[in-house]
């Protein structure tokens, strides 16, 4: 690399570090697993920027909708109220938050969206009462409290109308995938008692200095030492941010680039770890992928490998047993730029984050998204609802890299493997399989937080 790393090869941060990490003498032993996408993540091209406002409209409120309906059921609320009709006892109603303003959401600026058939309106939430809190657009929960002020004149002065909250119900958690009891058994008896091996790398892959592509090609070196089952690669690969990029001082086409230094140096590095599967999924930063609104359709595979698999974005997957969740877009920035909070003590920041992510059941729960970063297409947003809690959530993020358990999931920001004018990390994933003592019944749930070791390494 053109600048010297004294730190190449570190270990920043592990995760269960007890465990035993996978190295080289793992690719003599013959494994065999299995890549299978959900139904609902195989993702055809579309025609985005065509959505009417009505369209959108009806997106949004069928999911405000539905949410709301599950969250009266597994709360076992018994009723819904309007909270803008005057009470004097508590109700329990359920809304969608707002900022009352174009500014950053703070306490004194949430307002809760009610249900249509609560007439739509928006009032404003005082939470001067609660303890404790973490809101942010876009959230859909359950709040227990009272209005008791009229929208009237009161000795020379306007009292707005507000609910004052004391309680607040939020969705549980959708159940974690438990995997029939026979698939676990063959699942281990083909990987030979093994764990799995996974390395998970993130755009941009090249420094802002020059257009060389050296991170990347000393990634690609390690990997045809360490042979990991599999290497999954996120974009951008082509980024639009590049300053030659954004100076117009790069001659060759998007697809050139893509070609010389993503696809040549994958087909060189195939032909030495050949049993090592890739996975590839787009970024909307990709000035090589027609599709920059989000969710994205998969990378167009003409010229790439066969043994490349090209996924969606976001995109939930299973490895064997164990579900995976990927959303490529920075989730974690937009989310903890937009919360407002109140946490007594101090609680860790991005757990709280990934927990909005887990018990909204969405790859994407903010909304209005971030203003020219997300060009969310809400026609195909179907693909961002979780269908399980996952084994393995992986947000990649500008924040500081992690890999931490959030609500019994393993939950990894692997950070950028370029970061401007320096190198930056990746992850490594080693997944031991289920021990025999637990495989019991019909069907077993995977712990894949118990099993599964993670490293994030200094490139």
């Amino acid at each position: 690399m053109s600048q010297t790393n004294l730190n190449e090869g570190k270990i920043e941060e592990s995760l269960n570090s007890q465990l035993a990490r996978f190295d080289n003498l793992d690719s003599k032993i013959a494994k065999e697993f299995k890549i299978t996408v959900l139904p609902e993540q195989q993702m055809d091209p579309y025609q985005y920027m065509d959505q009417s406002f009505k369209e959108k409209y009806e997106v949004l409120l069928e999911r405000f909708e539905t949410f709301a309906e599950k969250l009266k059921e597994e709360c076992k609320i018994d009723e819904i109220s309007d909270p803008t009709s005057l009470t004097q006892n508590e109700v329990i109603t359920v809304g969608r938050i707002w900022c009352d303003s174009e500014g950053k959401l703070n306490p004194e600026s949430v307002l809760l969206e009610t249900l249509p058939y609560f007439g739509g309106n928006w009032i404003k939430l005082s939470l001067n009462e609660l303890l404790t809190f973490s809101l942010f657009p876009g959230q859909i929960l359950g709040v227990q409290g009272s209005n008791k002020i009229f929208n009237v004149y009161d000795m020379n002065k306007i009292l707005e109308a507000e609910f004052i909250v004391t309680k607040i119900f939020e969705m549980p958690l959708l159940p974690m995938y438990r995997t029939p009891t026979n698939e676990i058994i063959d699942h281990n008896k083909n990987l030979n008692g093994k764990p799995l091996s996974i390395v998970i790398a993130t755009g941009p892959y090249t420094l802002e200095t020059g257009f060389e592509y050296e991170p990347l090609r000393e990634l690609i070196k390690k990997m045809a030492q360490e042979k990991p089952d599999i290497l999954i690669l996120m974009g951008p690969f082509v980024d639009e941010d590049h300053p030659m990029i954004q100076n117009g001082e790069v001659s060759n086409t998007p697809g050139e680039l893509f070609k010389k230094f993503i696809t040549l140096p994958l087909a060189a590095f195939i032909k030495s770890s050949p049993k090592t599967k890739i996975i590839m999924i787009p970024s909307t930063k990709d000035i090589c992928h027609e599709y920059l609104s989000f969710p994205q359709p998969p990378l167009d595979k003409a010229g790439l490998p066969k043994e490349v698999t090209c996924l969606c974005n976001p995109v939930q997957f299973r490895v064997n047993e164990i579900l995976f969740a990927v959303s490529n877009v920075d989730l974690l920035f937009h989310l903890s730029r937009d919360e407002t909070e109140r946490v007594p003590g101090g609680t860790d920041r991005m757990s709280r984050m990934v927990h909005h992510i887990l018990t909204q059941r969405h790859l994407y729960p903010l909304f209005p998204p971030a203003i020219g970063e997300v060009n969310m297409d809400l026609k195909h947003s179907l693909s961002l609802e979780l269908k399980n809690t996952p084994d393995i959530l992986i947000l990649p993020s500008k924040l500081k890299y992690f890999a931490k358990i959030v609500d019994r999931v393993v939950c990894i920001n692997p950070g950028y493997l370029c970061k401007s004018h320096a190198s930056g990390t990746y992850a490594k994933m080693t997944i031991h399989p289920l021990s025999q003592k637990l495989v019991q019944g019909t069907d077993t749930e995977n712990l894949a937080y118990q099993r599964t070791r993670v490293d994030i390494i200094k490139i």
